[in-house]
């Protein structure tokens, strides 16, 4: 889970860790980045987005509180190789 407090937010920081974490990742092998974000959370949904995430799918009641939650992925470009 990520979170950053209410009054930190809009300085970046969401995008900051995100982006380290999507660093190594790839860094580490991963072919592809999935998260759930609650279809009510429009500024996460902004903010996967603006780093490439696409919606794959809603997940109807996925939390325990019956609350909706999209499927996000990230996909990695795989290697050039030279022949």
């Amino acid at each position: 889970m990520l979170a950053i407090d209410e009054s930190c937010r809009r300085l970046g920081l969401g995008t900051r860790l995100v982006r380290k974490a999507i660093e190594r990742m790839e860094a580490q092998g991963c072919d592809e980045v999935v998260l759930e974000t609650e279809v009510s959370n429009v500024n996460a949904q902004r903010l996967y987005s603006n780093l490439g995430f696409i919606r794959e799918k809603r997940l109807v009641r996925y939390y325990l509180n019956g609350g909706d939650a999209f499927r996000l992925k990230l996909y990695f470009s795989p290697p050039v190789t030279v022949a």
